[in-house]
C-alpha cells in the first residue's frame, strides 16, 4: 500500500475524542493527530465511564468520536447506546473499534447508531489515513 498523503498535514478543525482501554493504541492515535492531523484536537479517556462524565464538562461538543468495544466496565456498545439517547449527542459520528468483533457485533453496533466499524489493529500508514478520512467527514459535518 502506498503511504498516504502524509507529507502534508492535513488542516481539520475538529474536535475528536478517543475512548480506548489501550494506552499503546491512544499513544498511537495521538502521535498520528500530531504529526498529520495538527489542525484538530484530540482527547483520550481509558474507558467509556471516564467519557461520558466527562463529556458534558468539555469546553465544546466533539465532531467525532472513535469509540473501542472491549473495555472493562462500559463497552463500547454500551457507550454508544448512553450516547445516542441524548439528544445533544445524538448526531455525532462515532466510529466503533476492535480487534476481534463477530459480524452480529457489528451489526449491533449499526443498529446503535455507529457511522462506521474499524477493524485493530491495522497498520501505521492505513490507519492514519482511515483517521484522516474519517477527520475530513467529520470537519464537513461540523
Amino acid at each position: 500500500m502506498a503511504t498516504p498523503s502524509l507529507n502534508t498535514p492535513q488542516s481539520l478543525a475538529t474536535f475528536v475524542c478517543l475512548v480506548d482501554d489501550t494506552a499503546d493504541y491512544r499513544s498511537l492515535v495521538e502521535l498520528i493527530f500530531k504529526g498529520y492531523l495538527p489542525g484538530c484536537s484530540l482527547r483520550s479517556f481509558e474507558n467509556g465511564q471516564a467519557f461520558l462524565n466527562t463529556l458534558q464538562q468539555l469546553s465544546e461538543k466533539p465532531n467525532l468520536v472513535l469509540l473501542d468495544q472491549h473495555m472493562p466496565g462500559l463497552s463500547g456498545y454500551q457507550t454508544l447506546v448512553a450516547l445516542k439517547q441524548q439528544a445533544q449527542y445524538r448526531f455525532i459520528p462515532i466510529v466503533m473499534m476492535s480487534a476481534d468483533a463477530s459480524h452480529s457485533e457489528i451489526s449491533s453496533f449499526y443498529g446503535a447508531g455507529a457511522a462506521t466499524f474499524l477493524p485493530k489493529p491495522m497498520d501505521f500508514n492505513t490507519l492514519t489515513e482511515t483517521l484522516l478520512t474519517a477527520c475530513q467527514y467529520a470537519s464537513k459535518l461540523a
